[in-house]
């Protein structure tokens, strides 16, 4: 089928999405911290020997970290790079505070981490990377495999290359002609002289040149003629791009549609189902099998199950099925995700070594379609496959999604009865300095009822513990770690917190159960004050009256006012 890009540009923010055989591969989101690509004249701040780097102002949210092999305005060796450390100069030897240079920022902000810059700035076009650090080297991308054609390439690349600048020829160059090349000189280096003269003029820190916005750069990177269609659900936007196709590549204005329709055009593809299925933790494999993935800040582990995948004879089968299904789904799911840094992959324990060798060029074979650089370590003895994955800013679940206000992130927070326990303690503490009579608790719902005990057992065997009244109440929307002890008389607590007599008619509406409360029928009443019909069911009909028939200070029982008692 191909690969399709669909633009949705009619909504709160721009989003790109790739299809790569009718599945979605990448998605690329518009957003304030879209900073990678950006040149800024930014100013040293400070300068830090012991990380040997640099911060610099560059007039963001956080300072920009230069490290001193970024810091050097020359590209470093490969001799250098592999020696590292030692063979840098100090990095308070190449930058002072104070310093005002332009950098180019290369990595975006994760987390707590601020962006990260370099001095070396690169400027990329359709077929070529400029790069102005001096050395003048002329590169090719390692993905262009025929070394007839790297060679050919090369040496264009060395015919159209300007005096003191280096180069790369970028993938899709394959088959470019040395008119291509001398095009894309002539626009970098107008850009180029551009940015220098608004250098110039500006004070640090400033931006000075802003990168594509993800439209126009899907349309530079990724849109050519293996490309089926670019879709975009925006007039201005879809002029733009034929306009710009036009000196680009007018052989592709034919592919670029305008979606007319009323359904929003992710819908329409399909999108916004696999955006949801994205943010999950377990992806399905198509014969059962399935994934998870767990991603923490230092790396992110994928887990490999056979599921119900049990279609095979023999468990070595399965196992292989189910491995090299997985290898395939990790490669999409890294790409969607956008997950960088470290990668762990648990694949299911393979004995055949011929298996395990198939499982890892299938994964070598599905991530050839990525963008970012990957570079698969080893299989450890444990069986666990190392990777690395370039990363260029937030993951997509990063950029999708905040942390759980209840969580802080962590997915776990504490039971209803671990919670009951951290009160009593408290109420225990704050009994024995309270000079009142009466204590008066609020808590998240779940919480209280482990406090009131069935009947209200729990709560009159603590008040008899405390020697003091103990009002209960409940509130579903409080925080479940939360809670909140003020101290009292009973006789002003009684008067504001309990409002019910017995023998008072109820109405109870479904609106007011308490979900996995227990065997009987338990409502929240007004004021957060539990109710218990042990005489009905969770499953009863409501709305129904009932009359009550006891009234504690944290618990009122009450039967279906047809019965008597």
């Amino acid at each position: 089928m191909g690969t399709d890009i669909i633009v949705n540009v009619n909504g709160p923010r721009q989003r790109v999405a790739i299809l790569e055989d009718g599945q979605l591969a990448e998605l690329l989101l518009e957003g304030e911290s879209r900073v990678v690509g950006n040149i800024y004249l930014g100013r040293v701040e400070n300068v830090v020997p012991g990380l040997d780097a640099a911060f610099v102002d560059c007039g963001i949210d956080r300072n920009v970290f230069l490290h001193v092999s970024d810091a050097l305005v020359t590209e470093p060796s490969r001799a250098q790079m592999r020696r590292k450390m030692e063979s840098f100069p100090p990095i308070n030897e190449v930058v002072k505070p104070g310093d005002e240079f332009l950098v180019q920022v290369t990595k975006g902000p994760v987390d707590a981490k601020g962006a990260r810059a370099t001095r070396r700035i690169s400027l990329p076009s359709r077929n070529l990377v400029l790069m102005a650090d001096g050395r003048g080297k002329v590169g090719v991308s390692k993905k262009l495999e025929d070394e007839e054609e790297r060679a050919r390439l090369r040496e264009l690349a060395l015919k159209s290359k300007p005096e003191g600048f280096g180069m790369i020829v970028r993938t899709r160059a394959e088959g470019a002609e040395k008119k291509d090349f001398d095009a894309d000189v002539r626009f970098l280096m107008k850009l180029w002289r551009s940015i220098q003269q608004r250098a110039k003029q500006e004070k640090a820190p400033a931006l000075i040149y802003e990168d594509l916005t993800i439209v126009f750069e899907v349309l530079r990177d990724v849109f050519d003629p293996n490309v089926n269609s670019f879709v975009v659900d925006d007039k201005v936007t879809y002029d733009k791009v034929l306009n710009l196709l036009n000196s680009l590549a007018p052989e592709l204005r034919e592919r670029v549609k305008l979606y007319r329709e009323k359904e929003p055009i992710f819908s329409h593809y399909g999108i916004e189902q696999e955006i949801e299925r994205a943010l999950r933790r377990k992806v399905w494999l198509p014969k059962g099998g399935y994934i998870g993935i767990d991603s923490t800040e230092a790396l992110t582990a994928i887990d490999v199950n056979t599921g119900k995948f049990t279609s095979t004879r023999r468990l070595e089968e399965t196992v292989l099925r189910t491995n090299l299904e997985a290898a395939n789904e990790i490669a999409r799911q890294l790409r969607l995700r956008d997950i960088g840094g470290i990668i762990v992959i648990d694949f299911i324990d393979m004995d055949n070594p011929k298996h395990r060798r198939q499982v890892m060029a299938a994964l070598k074979t599905a991530l050839e379609r990525d963008r970012m650089k990957t570079r698969i370590m080893h299989l450890t003895r444990l069986g666990l496959v190392e990777m690395t994955r370039k990363r260029t800013g937030q993951s997509l679940a990063k950029q999708l999604q905040v942390a759980c206000p209840c969580c802080n992130g962590t997915g776990r927070i504490l039971s209803p009865e671990t919670m009951a326990l951290r009160v009593l303690e408290a109420l225990r503490q704050t009994a024995q300095d309270a000079a009142g009579d009466a204590l008066h608790v609020r808590v998240q719902t779940h919480v209280a009822l482990q406090l009131i005990g069935p009947g209200g057992a729990l709560a009159a065997e603590t008040e008899q513990r405390l020697g003091k009244a103990l009002f209960i109440r409940a509130e579903e929307a409080m925080h479940p770690e939360d809670f909140d002890i003020v101290v009292g008389d009973e006789k002003t607590l009684r008067k504001a917190h309990l409002g019910l007599r017995k023998g008072q008619k109820l109405t109870l509406r479904p609106e007011q159960v308490i979900p996995d409360a227990g065997e009987g029928l338990v409502v929240l009443w007004e004021g957060g004050l539990v109710v218990e019909v042990p005489d009905s069911t969770p499953t009863t009909e409501l709305p129904m009256t009932v009359r009550v028939v006891e009234v504690a200070r944290s618990h009122v029982l009450a039967t279906p006012a047809t019965r008597r008692r």
